[in-house]
């Protein structure tokens, strides 16, 4: 059975951790405000809530997109055959300038909790058949457009929607890889735009640059063979 949780006890357990700036508690915030973005939609909660919430998200997300770039980048050296004394400059370049954007990042104050309504469950699966339909149509758009924006909005949605379905337990598969390969996109998006704004490794600048372009149409191509099922998963939630 599903379940809302406790998200607030979560975040002040993890709260001197983001405080601290530790990657690993971004990411579990991140997630934890995904979750909890669901919730206030099914609870209709306050305005004030929502907004608490949702300030915390934006907080959070510029690091943690910075984070999955890192990561990426490193693996990316590797695979070029980059010393380990070059990568470990790198790497300690990099957490030292992740250390300073983080200082700049105001947290805003703990949010309130979310209450759990009456008949949240039949709300739910009410929001999660207008999600639906309003996701395929989107998602036929987005499939004959070239413009990233459309692809990154696309997803947030397709992530609400996720969240949402686990309020009930439910995670389908067709959606989490088609989910996975959108965020995939999402990194060489960042990526991209990193090393062609900023000054990082230049002397490796156009072969990283080609390998993420490369990551990035793969990863379209699964989303595009990923489509139609799916398509008829939500098609069936929809109806």
């Amino acid at each position: 059975m599903g379940s809302f949780g406790h998200p607030r006890r979560t975040l002040r357990a993890l709260w001197p951790q983001l405080s601290a700036g530790s990657p690993d508690a971004v990411h579990e915030v991140r997630k934890l405000t995904r979750r909890v973005q669901a919730q206030v939609r099914v609870a209709r909660s306050p305005r004030a809530t929502r907004r608490a919430w949702r300030d915390l998200r934006r907080a959070v997300a510029g690091v943690r997109d910075r984070d999955a770039a890192g990561a990426h980048l490193i693996q990316a050296l590797r695979d070029l055959g980059v010393s380990d004394s070059e990568r470990a400059t790198f790497q300690a370049a990099w957490t030292a300038d992740r250390e300073a954007r983080f200082a700049g990042v105001t947290l805003p104050p703990l949010p309130p909790a979310v209450k759990k309504p009456r008949h949240w469950k039949a709300r739910t699966r009410t929001l999660l058949s207008r999600d639906a339909r309003a996701l395929i149509e989107e998602g036929d758009r987005v499939m004959d457009s070239r413009q990233v924006e459309d692809w990154h909005t696309w997803r947030r949605h397709l992530k609400r929607y996720r969240y949402t379905h686990a309020l009930l337990d439910a995670r389908p598969k067709p959606l989490l890889r088609v989910l996975d390969d959108l965020g995939r996109m999402q990194d060489a998006h960042v990526i991209g735009q990193v090393l062609a704004t900023e000054a990082w490794l230049p002397e490796y600048r156009d072969a990283l640059l080609e390998r993420e372009e490369h990551a990035r149409l793969a990863a379209e191509a699964r989303v595009r063979r990923g489509w139609p099922a799916l398509r008829r998963r939500l098609a069936a939630q929809a109806s």
